[in-house]
């Protein structure tokens, strides 16, 4: 169903993120550039304070030149979660014009939140890519296949999307709770620091983040020039498709009392 509104809203669908982008950063002085100038001072930032003051070094053998590179990639994924997260709870009540609109297709909010955090984030990605020309070269082959691994992370942001955006209008306090769990998995993924120096035994309870997962992939392929786990990768996208599709009938079966409760 969702898929038929895209298609057959896809005009609609693409000036609302026009829209998100200009409410994103109206009345700025460099608009929409800010979203390539914060990633490029983060990178920076990160450079300096975890690779030249603290010569911070990547797991236990690893040098410090390409510690700030390893660690943007967990970023790049923890903030597109993180802007999808925090956004989701509010999004219907933001809206309200359109819960009124019987024939507007509500579903295409979220899938609209989460088109342009993933457009913020390949903004990250091609700065870190310029980054790492300039530190370490040219990446490896392997670096060709990240595109394969956000695909497989897509079904996680729309099933958050539509179940948090629903949940919302009937929890109000599930935006507080959306911070704080930001806030949280901030530490609770390894971003940071690298699975393998946690020990064995929360090494197993931080697999279940759905962050390190994908994560862990793209460091595999950016940073170490190895191949993806194709596997893991299928296994992963079938339960997060699984995810999305019972968030979507979530948001389809609380959608009718959303005009009684806002």
């Amino acid at each position: 169903m969702t898929n038929m509104s895209f298609l057959r809203h896809h005009s609609l669908v693409f000036e609302l993120i026009k829209r998100e982008f200009s409410r994103k950063y109206r009345g700025s002085l460099v608009g929409i550039t800010w979203s390539v100038i914060q990633p490029l001072v983060l990178l920076m930032v990160y450079t300096v304070a975890f690779g030249v003051i603290l010569k911070a070094r990547w797991g236990f053998s690893g040098s410090t030149r390409e510690y700030a590179l390893i660690l943007f990639i967990g970023l790049i994924v923890l903030n597109t979660f993180s802007e999808v997260l925090n956004r989701s709870p509010t999004l219907i009540t933001e809206n309200q014009n359109f819960v009124k609109k019987v024939v507007f297709p509500l579903e295409l909010l979220p899938v609209v939140m989460v088109i342009t955090a993933l457009l913020h984030a390949l903004i990250g990605i091609a700065i870190w890519f310029a980054g790492y020309l300039l530190v370490v070269g040219v990446p490896q082959g392997t670096a060709l296949m990240f595109p394969l691994i956000i695909v497989c992370f897509v079904p996680v942001l729309f099933g958050v999307g539509w179940l948090l955006s629903s949940v919302g209008v009937v929890f109000k306090d599930s935006s507080q709770l959306a911070g704080i769990l930001s806030h949280a998995l901030l530490f609770l993924t390894p971003i940071f620091y690298s699975l393998e120096a946690a020990p064995p035994h929360l090494q197993k309870i931080l697999l279940f983040n759905p962050l390190t997962f994908v994560i862990e992939q793209l460091r595999l392929v950016l940073i170490f020039g190895q191949l993806p786990s194709i596997n893991g990768l299928l296994i992963y996208f079938s339960f997060a498709c699984v995810f999305a599709v019972v968030s979507l009938k979530i948001f389809q079966r609380l959608r009718a009392s959303f005009a009684d409760m806002l």
